[in-house]
């Protein structure tokens, strides 16, 4: 006789409940305004979506810095437009992000 294989049931049950977690540690986020407990969570959150696999929501996807995930404000982040790209530079760290491609990059010849 051979067992029934529940990996994928327990699999489900286990992303089901890091999506609640994700979910319950956002509003802690959003919620708080203490910077040093902010900054504990959002560690939290990165381990979670990295353990999980799991994919960081949109409205902190710029908010965290993606090497050493600190949560970016005006004191710790330099901002610059060239050429209508926008570059953020963590000075924790030192890493760099770029978004968008240049001002011309959408536009037709």
């Amino acid at each position: 006789m051979s067992r029934k294989n529940s990996s994928g049931r327990s699999k489900r049950h286990r992303r089901s409940a890091a999506n609640v977690n994700q979910a319950e540690l956002i509003d802690l986020i959003e919620a708080s305004n203490d910077l040093e407990f902010k900054q504990t969570v959002a560690n939290k959150l990165v381990d979670l979506n990295r353990k999980h696999r799991l994919k960081m929501p949109k409205s902190l996807q710029s908010r965290i810095c993606h090497k050493c995930s600190v949560i970016t404000n005006s004191t710790n982040t330099r901002v610059r437009v060239k050429n209508g790209m926008i570059i953020k530079t963590c000075l924790v760290c030192n890493h760099i992000r770029r978004y968008g491609s240049g001002a011309k990059f959408n536009r037709g010849n």
